[in-house]
């Protein structure tokens, strides 16, 4: 599983968080699969990449492998997580090296139920660049009460990085006196600042915003079906842009049969010679009729 940083511009999402902290539940299915959480499926588990039992783990893959486990706060207890993290620590490490490793898991608990309650008195703070910088800046705060000096710069050293690059751009975009090839030129040069990995992380976490714009582009130019395939294939990947066509090809076949249930539905409605029971019960054969088991509970949301 490829670990997603958490942005500190989603800080108050942390409230959810701290509603989770001491809750969660257990999937059946998942543990007769054997899988920690229905989240993880078809995953591998992060920051074991390399680590021979009785080996070492460094506090970066100590720190991945926390987070990988986190991630699925809500569908496990806290206390289930702990528990497996410990047990994946103990299969691995042993003497000084085990002992480390629970101690660092002990203060990154801490930490992020500090953020959950830093989340609450900060959620309703307008999305402002001087309150983000604030969030920011009380996140690195938390830090120092739970890692050293040392242990910062190894933890979340990349991390401080991106998010002092998410900041300035968002800078460079607010100015009214840059016109939009400026700011496009300030931000090529500010992205040239990052390490050559993270330049490659924010190009790939970007992608689909940057596609979605050529396609837009391209289609408001009069592009052709093959054309923003071939556009798709040239960004993406033959696979990929495979995939996004199927996408396409489903949706507009669920675009066509919604104008079909819309427009048969509205009939039904203003058929005088219908009672309301009829009503009913013509609508429930039209959409019975018009979709499967799946798109019905689909079709609640544009009831």
């Amino acid at each position: 599983m490829v670990g997603h940083r958490k942005a500190w511009l989603l800080l108050p999402v942390l409230l959810l968080v701290g509603a989770w902290w001491w809750q969660g539940g257990d999937d059946p299915l998942s543990a007769r699969e054997g899988v920690f959480a229905p989240s993880l499926r078809q995953t591998s588990v992060d920051g074991l990449a390399g680590v021979a039992n009785g080996g070492a783990m460094t506090k970066l893959q100590l720190k991945a492998l926390f987070d990988y486990y986190l991630s699925t706060l809500g569908e496990r207890t806290l206390d289930d997580i702990r528990h497996e993290i410990l047990s994946q620590l103990e299969k691995r490490l042993s003497g000084q090296a085990l002992e480390d490793a629970q101690d660092l898991l002990r203060r990154y608990l801490d930490y992020q139920h500090a953020l959950a309650g830093l989340g609450k008195g900060m959620a309703r703070q307008a999305q402002t660049l001087d309150a983000m910088a604030a969030r920011l800046q009380a996140m690195q705060q938390t830090r120092s009460r739970y890692f050293s000096t040392q242990e910062i710069t190894e933890l979340f050293g990349s991390d401080d990085m991106l998010d002092r690059f998410v900041l300035q751009r968002m800078q460079i975009m607010q100015r009214s006196d840059l016109s939009a090839a400026e700011k496009q030129k300030q931000i090529a040069q500010l992205e040239a600042t990052l390490p050559p990995q993270q330049q490659l992380w924010r190009r790939q976490a970007t992608r689909h915003i940057t596609l979605a714009e050529s396609e837009q582009s391209l289609l408001q130019q009069g592009g052709s079906a093959s054309d923003l395939q071939a556009l798709r294939t040239a960004e993406v990947g033959p696979e990929a842009a495979e995939r996004l066509a199927a996408v396409d090809r489903e949706s507009q076949a669920w675009n066509a049969k919604l104008a079909q249930w819309k427009a048969q539905r509205q009939a039904i409605a203003s058929d005088a010679a219908l009672s309301p029971d009829q009503r009913e019960q013509a609508e429930l054969r039209l959409q019975q009729q018009l979709f499967s088991e799946t798109e019905q509970r689909r079709l609640l949301a544009y009831q």
